[in-house]
């Protein structure tokens, strides 16, 4: 439990424990009275618990203020073992150590990691994967789509290849293909002038002499 202990003043070797909160002044209504203390106010300080392991101290306006470690405050927070003086009484903030703040251990830099974690495959740093930025999967991936984007912006694969070619191949593979319908083109000109001289009947023979 949190408590003042007084160790100087009129109120020396008293123990005042403070569960939700308490006041000190002059007059008797305080929690913690200090009917000899010409220096205190009638209504001078107040220390409470603001939350777990906080506890804080706020002045209510004193003539002759409320000092902190030999610091004047108007409210902040106080500490295990910090000093409080109030006129001609002092008392001293002390703390169990229920109430005092938990501290967490550090853990040490070279910690190896137990059989367990490695079994498990959670110790170690993981190499990246596709799902991963960095991770040469995904790298590649975008390599491909990047590829497959630029073929296809310019249109099919066949123009875009036959637009990659030099202009001379380009021509020769025209005239090719110019030459080679020229070609069937006369081919089937032949098929038929045959096929309409073999429908021809043929020729009478002259009459005789």
């Amino acid at each position: 439990m949190a408590r003042l202990v007084a160790e100087s003043g009129s109120l020396a070797g008293q123990t005042f424990p403070i569960e939700e909160g308490v006041t000190l002044g002059r007059e008797q209504h305080n929690s913690i009275p200090m009917p000899k203390n010409r220096a205190a106010s009638r209504e001078h300080c107040k220390v409470w618990r603001e939350g777990p392991h906080r506890f804080a101290i706020a002045d209510f306006g004193s003539t002759n203020g409320t000092l902190v470690n030999d610091e004047k405050v108007v409210r902040q927070a106080v500490s295990d073992g910090d000093v409080i003086r109030i006129g001609e009484d002092v008392f001293r903030f002390e703390l169990d150590e229920e109430d005092k703040p938990k501290k967490s251990k550090p853990k040490p830099a070279d910690a190896r990691p137990d059989l367990a974690s490695v079994l498990k495959g959670d110790a170690g740093p993981r190499p990246p994967t596709g799902h991963e930025p960095g991770g040469a999967a995904s790298l590649e991936v975008k390599q491909r789509v990047l590829h497959y984007s630029k073929k296809t912006r310019g249109g099919s694969v066949l123009s875009n290849d036959l637009g990659q070619m030099a202009g001379l191949s380009k021509w020769i593979l025209v005239l090719a293909a110019l030459g080679l319908a020229v070609g069937i083109f006369f081919a089937a000109q032949q098929c038929t002038v045959k096929t309409r001289e073999a429908q021809l009947p043929p020729p009478e023979a002259p009459p005789g002499d």
